[in-house]
């Protein structure tokens, strides 16, 4: 459980988030949010996915048919405590790539408006692992992001600007508006 529909309800409601107690099935809905970062307003429409290998398909049908602006892709320290943990590299690689093909999985040509503007990489639960992997320096140089550079580059080369982020969805939810608002004016 990487924290996406921790992050979809601390966008919903400011503070407190119920315990999520089971994993996302399927895709659910987009819903609006309206929110209100350093006195600037934003509509934000959003929709929790499930992170397993069998809704990623649902990943790219829902980019296709909502025409996505941004997307933020979840991860956590797993890869860092077990280095056979690739959950993440992987699914990160399966986006990357259909998100840079010329075609959707149909065959059907991609136009211009059919790519985001701007991909972030979310480093969550930064309030369980910060303490086991501390960081000198730049945060966007921590070693949580490394295996991740490729997609990175590979959208960079694209185009598509990739934005890192540490955040702890459930315990510090102005970290999530700020980073949702910095890669809205960024981007």
């Amino acid at each position: 459980m990487v924290g996406k529909t921790t992050l979809n309800h601390q966008l919903r409601t400011r503070g407190e988030v119920p315990e999520i107690k089971q994993r996302t099935v399927g895709l659910h809905r987009a819903s609006r949010k309206t929110i209100k970062v350093e006195g600037e307003i934003h509509t934000v429409k959003s929709a929790d996915v499930g992170g397993e290998s069998f809704y990623w398909k649902e990943w790219i049908a829902d980019m296709r048919r909502r025409k996505v602006n941004y997307i933020i892709f979840m991860i956590d320290h797993r890869h860092l405590d077990s280095s056979a943990n690739l959950d993440h590299q992987l699914a990160w690689k399966f986006l990357v790539d259909a998100i840079c093909a010329s075609t959707w999985p149909d065959g059907k040509r991609k136009k211009e408006a059919d790519y985001p503007m701007g991909i972030g990489i979310w480093a969550n639960k930064y309030d369980i692992w910060s303490k086991k992997y501390p960081q000198e320096g730049e945060i966007q140089n921590h070693p949580i992001f490394e295996p991740f550079k490729y997609g990175m580059q590979k959208l960079n080369d694209k185009g598509i600007p990739t934005f890192k982020y540490i955040v702890s969805a459930k315990s510090q939810p102005e970290m999530v508006y700020k980073g949702v608002l910095t890669m809205i004016k960024d981007y």
